[in-house]
């Protein structure tokens, strides 16, 4: 019997010039075509898959599948396009958490206006060791699908908290609402769309939610432009380099984001050929994908996939935490406008695009464009002079150089795989880069990596050691199994599974040893796999109608600004408001204490976004937040000091409510017969701590007190200045916001004190409001000084350095007084929990081609790093370097803090992860901590570090200056 003819694939990616299309056989090229992208999507794919047929000269009926990816859908929501997308009713299975921080309020406003429908709070929820928050209660349920049927809404979206590690509650509720509504309504579960972290993931799903009609249509079209081919499977690209079934990507089209990237990063792989099959060779390798306006540049990990992304990531301003690729953009490309000023001569960062072939001067047109530089005929012979395009391929060249250096995180030279049709303008020779490979079919390389694209299953959950002692091995390798079997159900070979991704992060204050894993799989597509509903086009439209008409909601005929997305604060003339003794906080102060409060978390104290939400909403509502001046206060007044306790992990997901700390305050207060109080203090000042004091001391009326208990974060409760007077932390309270409380009074030491309420904190679900011992007003005048004004300078510097484009860091360290420890990129995180803390170590490599000052003048090596240890917060920071001994830069009590290199924003310990691109900072301690008794409660021998306190640089350390003094009257 002969053998089977070996069936082809055909890839196509749809970008926003051009549509490209290959025919792939055995994963060789055998024809490639390039046609203009077409408003009407479908015309487009439609003619660019005859035109690759034809060149081929293949039988359609031998094509075994398309695979697709596009920038419909992410172009819909960046446009804000009211025809596209549809208002969402959002259902939070969430019992007494998360209702101060609603869906929408920090969508921008266009984005708001169109998609925000309903928000219902209902009872449900999972803690972080997996037991029940709050049982799900139907009826509340079924009062949710009534207030939705009295609305025009028909989208709706159910996220339950934990619900990625147990996804039952928000099935069942699905199911009733599904049931109450009936038919025409839209229901879809957060826990299919991303990951731990839920106001993320409720942003995305809304996203998606919005989406969904428009998804649907377009994959529908897609549909009709496969069906000529016979019976072929369609399937789309996703961001990971993976594929979904057609009916899949139209439920979940967020997921399509960004596969363009990603496709051209897996089609160039495949294009070089050999790469992965040198196990030998473990030098770097990057994909440099040069289009008409951006360069893209990541990193290629061994399996063939980029490197993802690390932490969350904004798409059109909304913040989300799905996967895409660690893609670093530039604005270089063919279509990149040439000029000279003074001699120099710039390029971009404004391109023709799309307009190249008509506009640029080798064409025929008169605008100098990057291309002109490279390609030569008659015109650019006469109308481009010789420097011009000398020095115009020098610029190309540094800048090109510049990001190649930023995206590495090896040491020694590069291998760089140089594709798309823009690409023609990079030099043969990089700094930094040992081969430079320009392979065959370079210009359709996003197609080609959609042709190859893989099926992927993922488990994202919580694991914890079983009743049955079930080892964490054990964990694994069933989480394993279950991502397997998830790929294999979406189409995936079984003959091919591979595991590309396990990673473990250990959940602090959990004394059950709960451990967040991470796992995906990937396998070829099963040859011959068809799913039935796939193969059979369904009429759900009239093909004869425009997108428009058939999507486009009531009487909207345009598209909603964008303005507010792009538009830059004008930081260098906004004012504080100060009225008298008190400030009154706007967004924009709530911005700036954002980031300046990260970075006085040295690493911990959770991300203070959801709080930093809440504050947002209070505002929107109408409520003051205010702070009130330190030194105003009479020694006979009243403090309550509060925040929060518990784990940075469990907050990912259990977004705290409206009654945690409120609880705590009450229990305090009426244990010590107080029978009023004149203001709030933050526990610390880090993180999410110093937002809850301000949301605390609003509930009440009050205002927070410009100070803390720290002047920076720390892991223990008595690690405090006013601990290290001798005061008690006693009595105190913790308190869960679901009606349990528990007090701790004064027949308990700091320690015993200390103990007691963090077995009852786990006990409450690992995250508890916490309100200690009150405080007199001259008590809390003597406390560290300014502590909000501090934070809010710190983030304002970093904000001015955003609007005025230059390096945060910089601004920072001069305003400041700090340190550059280290630049660098993240190569190994290390972590374990002890005594309920997360301890560890995280390992920076630095830049492969830069020395970059450190300290007074000393440089380090290109081949450095620095290793980083924390316990919740940075402890030490330790230069290594080859042939030297380690160098100690910095340590507790200074304050070390990461900064995300691409716009200064801080980073948690929960955020390390391989590949980010960081600077490392230290600022100086206030004279309480280096102190020899402020020392041996906060120095290095408090955390068991066998290491002598040397404080950091060289300027002795200035206190922070107020608001009031920068801006009050005169200034």
């Amino acid at each position: 019997m002969p053998s089977k003819t070996p069936s082809y694939v055909i890839g196509i990616d749809v970008g926003g010039t051009n549509t490209d299309a290959v025919i792939l056989q055995n994963e060789q090229v055998v024809a490639w075509h390039k046609t203009p992208t077409t408003s009407d999507i479908q015309a487009g794919v439609e003619l660019a898959i005859r035109e690759v047929v034809r060149k081929g000269d293949i039988d359609s009926g031998q094509i075994e599948s398309v695979k697709i990816g596009t920038t419909q859908f992410i172009n819909a929501v960046l446009e804000q396009d009211r025809s596209k997308l549809d208002k969402v009713a959002v259902i939070r299975l969430c019992g007494p958490y998360s209702q101060r921080s609603p869906p929408f309020v920090h969508f921008p406003e266009g984005l708001r206006t169109l998609m925000e429908g309903h928000c219902g709070y209902v009872d449900g929820g999972y803690q972080v060791d997996g037991r029940i928050v709050r049982a799900l209660r139907h009826e509340q349920l079924k009062e949710q699908a009534a207030i939705i049927k009295s609305t025009r809404i028909k989208s709706v979206v159910v996220i339950g908290i934990n619900s990625p590690s147990n996804p039952k509650q928000e099935l069942e509720a699905e199911s009733v609402l599904i049931s109450e509504l009936g038919p025409g309504y839209d229901v879809s579960c957060s826990h299919k769309i991303g990951r731990l972290g839920f106001l993320e993931r409720e942003n995305a799903s809304i996203l998606n939610a919005s989406l969904r009609r428009f998804a649907r249509h377009v994959i529908a079209g897609f549909k009709f432009a496969v069906q000529r081919l016979g019976k072929c499977s369609l399937y789309i690209t996703l961001n990971d380099g993976t594929l979904s079934k057609a009916s899949e990507a139209a439920e979940y089209p967020i997921g399509c984001f960004s596969s363009g990237p990603t496709n051209s990063a897996r089609g160039a792989a495949l294009l070089a050929g050999s790469l992965s099959q040198d196990e030998a060779d473990d030098r770097e390798v990057l994909v440099v994908d040069v289009g008409g306006t951006t360069t893209d540049i990541c990193a290629l990990l061994k399996t063939g996939f980029p490197r993802q992304s690390a932490a969350f990531v904004k798409v059109a301003g909304v913040r989300t935490n799905f996967t895409i690729p660690d893609v670093h953009s530039i604005a270089l490309g063919g279509g990149s406008l040439v000029r000279t000023e003074r001699d120099q001569t710039r390029i971009g960062p404004d391109s023709i695009g799309s307009r190249l072939v008509r506009d640029g001067i080798y064409f025929g047109g008169q605008i100098l464009t990057a291309t002109d530089l490279i390609l030569s005929n008659d015109l650019t012979e006469r109308l481009v002079p010789s420097h011009i395009k000398a020095s115009g391929l020098v610029e190309i060249k540094r800048a090109v150089e510049e990001a190649v250096d930023l995206v590495k995180t090896k040491q020694g030279d590069a291998r760089v795989i140089l594709v798309g049709g823009g690409s023609i303008i990079i030099s043969d020779e990089i700094a930094g880069v040992g081969e430079l490979i320009r392979p065959k079919h370079f210009e359709v390389a996003n197609a080609v990596g959609a042709a190859i694209g893989k099926i992927s299953g993922s488990v994202d959950t919580i694991v914890a050691p079983k009743a049955d002692n079930a080892s964490m091995d054990e964990q694994i390798e069933e989480a394993k199994a279950l991502a397997m079997e998830r790929c294999v159900a979406a189409g995936g070979s079984r003959a091919t599974l591979e595991v590309v991704e396990i990673e473990l992060i250990p959940v602090s204050y959990a004394t059950n040893g709960a451990t967040r894993l991470i796992v995906r799989v990937v396998a070829d597509l099963a040859e011959g796999h068809e799913d039935p509903e796939e193969s059979v086009l369904p009429m759900l439209y009239d093909f004869g109608k425009s997108i428009d008409s058939e999507c486009r909601a009531d009487g909207a005929d345009s598209k909603a600004s964008s303005y507010d997305i792009n538009q830059n604060l004008d930081v260098e003339s906004y004012r504080p408001r100060i009225e008298g003794d008190l400030w009154y906080l706007s967004e924009i102060d709530l911005q700036f204490l954002q980031d300046g409060t990260g970075v006085l978390g040295v690493g911990s104290c959770g991300d203070a976004y959801p709080s930093y939400v809440a504050c947002v909403h209070a505002l929107a509502k109408g409520e003051d937040i205010t702070i009130r001046r330190q030194d105003t206060l009479p020694d006979s007044a009243s403090v309550l000091a509060a925040g929060f306790m518990g784990s940075p992990t469990v907050y990912l997901e259990r977004i705290p409510g409206m009654h945690e700390v409120i609880d705590a305050m009450n229990a305090v207060i009426e244990t010590a017969d107080i029978t009023s109080f004149d203001a709030v203090i933050p526990n610390e000042i880090g993180g999410m701590n110093a937002f809850e004091a301000l949301l605390a001391a609003s509930h009440f009326g009050k205002s927070t007190l410009d100070a803390d208990c720290v002047a920076r974060a720390y892991p223990f409760l008595w690690q405090t200045v006013r601990c290290l007077r001798g005061v008690s932390v006693v009595p105190a309270a913790v308190a869960d916001g679901a009606g349990r409380r528990k007090v701790f009074t004064a027949e308990h030491d700091n320690f015993q004190a200390e103990e007691l309420m963090r077995d009852a904190c786990t006990d409450l679900g690992s995250l508890a409001g916490i309100c200690i011992n009150p405080l007199q007003g001259s008590e809390a005048r003597s406390l560290p000084r300014n502590s909000y004004s501090l934070a809010w300078s710190i983030g304002r510097s970093i904000a001015l350095s955003r609007s005025r484009k230059i390096d945060p860091v910089a601004a920072l360290l001069k305003e400041h007084h700090g340190v550059l420890l280290f630049r660098g990129k993240i190569v190994s995180v290390v972590r374990h929990v002890a005594k309920g803390f997360t301890r560890g170590s995280v390992l920076l490599s630095a830049f492969s081609d830069e020395s970059i000052p450190q300290s007074d003048g000393d440089n380090y090596s290109p081949g450095s790093s620095l290793q980083v240890e924390f316990e919740n917060e940075n402890l030490c920071a330790v230069l290594k370097q080859e042939g030297q001994e380690d160098k100690l830069l910095a340590i507790c009590p200074d304050l070390i803090c990461f900064l995300d290199m691409a716009n200064g924003a801080p980073l948690g310990i929960s955020d390390y992860k391989y590949g980010l691109r960081v600077s490392v900072v230290a600022l100086s301690a206030p004279p309480v901590w280096t102190s020899e008794k402020g020392l041996r409660m906060g120095g290095p021998s408090a955390f068991g570090l066998d290491m002598e306190y040397t404080p950091v640089g060289t300027e002795a350390y200035e206190p922070p200056t107020s608001v009031w003094d920068m801006f009050g009257k005169g200034q």
